[in-house]
C-alpha cells in the first residue's frame, strides 16, 4: 500500500477503496506500507494510521515500512531518486528490509495455503455486517 500523508492520515481515496471492497478481498495477504510527504517525517503518521486498517481487513502488514520525506525533492517526475546512482543505492538499501519481509511472508502464506485453506476456519463475511457482532 502506498499512501501520501494527507492531514496527518492516510489518503482518503485509499481508505475509501479499502473500505469499499472489504476484508474478504484482502484476507490472509501480506502487505507492506510505503508513505511519503513533503515534510520531514515521510508520511509516518499516515503509515501508522494505515496499519490498523490493513490489520482489520486481515491484510497482514509486515513490520518494516518505507517512508519518503520531502518526496518532491528526493524523487523526480518518474519516481527515480534524485542525486545519482549513490542516492538510488541508498534508497534501495533502505527499502530492501521491507521488500525482504514482504517476500518472506508472501512465500510463507502461499506455501501454507497449499496445505491449509485459511478461509475454512475463518470464513469471509458474505452478507450482513452483523456477522461481525458477537452472538446475543
Amino acid at each position: 500500500m502506498v499512501t501520501p500523508e494527507y492531514n496527518h492520515a492516510p489518503s482518503p481515496a485509499l481508505v475509501n477503496i479499502l473500505n469499499h471492497f472489504g476484508s474478504s478481498v484482502f484476507s490472509f495477504k501480506p502487505s507492506a506500507i510505503v508513505s511519503y510527504s513533503q515534510g520531514q517525517w515521510g508520511g509516518c503518521r499516515a503509515a501508522v494510521g494505515l496499519r490498523p486498517i490493513l490489520s482489520e481487513l486481515g491484510c497482514l502488514p509486515v513490520s518494516a515500512m518505507v517512508h519518503v520525506p520531502r518526496a518532491h525533492q528526493v524523487l523526480d517526475e518518474t519516481g527515480t531518486p534524485t542525486g545519482g546512482a549513490k542516492e538510488a543505492e541508498r534508497w534501495h538499501g533502505y527499502a530492501h528490509r521491507t521488500w525482504s519481509q514482504l517476500q518472506w511472508w508472501g512465500t510463507a502464506a502461499k506455501l501454507h495455503k497449499q496445505s491449509n485453506d485459511p478461509f475454512a476456519a475463518s470464513p469471509a463475511f458474505l452478507s450482513d455486517p452483523a456477522q461481525r457482532n458477537a452472538a446475543a
